[in-house]
Formats: C-alpha cells, sequence, structure tokens
C-alpha cells in the first residue's frame, strides 16, 4: 500500500473520502483556477498572420473560379497541390 499525505480514517467508508475529495477540490480557490481564461486582445503579429492567411485564401478561391468547367478546376486543384502556394 502506498504512502500518502493525504488523512484517511478507517470507520469511514471509500464512498465518504470520495466525496471528501470532491468538496475539497470544488472549494472556491480550487474553482477560480478552473474558470476559463480571459480572452486577451490579438497582438499586431497574430492580427498579421490572419490577415496574410486570409488573403491567400481569397487569392486560391479567385484563381478556381476561373476555371472554365470542372476539367480544369481539377487541374487547377492538383497544381495547388502539388506546388506549395506561398
Amino acid at each position: 500500500m502506498k504512502a500518502t499525505n493525504f488523512p484517511m480514517e478507517d470507520d469511514r467508508g471509500i464512498v465518504a473520502v470520495m466525496i471528501q475529495l470532491f468538496q475539497t477540490a470544488l472549494t472556491p480557490s480550487a474553482r477560480e483556477a478552473w474558470d476559463a481564461p480571459v480572452a486577451r486582445k490579438p497582438g499586431w503579429l497574430e492580427r498579421f498572420d490572419r490577415w496574410a492567411s486570409q488573403a491567400r485564401q481569397r487569392d486560391r478561391e479567385r484563381y478556381l473560379a476561373q476555371s472554365q468547367d470542372v476539367f480544369e478546376l481539377e487541374r487547377r486543384l492538383k497544381a495547388l497541390e502539388r506546388r506549395p502556394y506561398f
């Protein structure tokens, strides 16, 4: 049996010990640690990255929209898969 630092009384059952553990874990100080973090405003690098990825996506969609038929669309999709579009 493993030694623990948690005091356990032998006359109580396992259910009582589990209830005590849950009550201890759900005290207000423990609940504050589990609360969702406050949303922070994105920095300028993050905003620039979003803008660049949206611009890249727009360019891809514009390129694919210029195809005349399904076969050309497939050729363009394969071309984009073969060469990285950066």
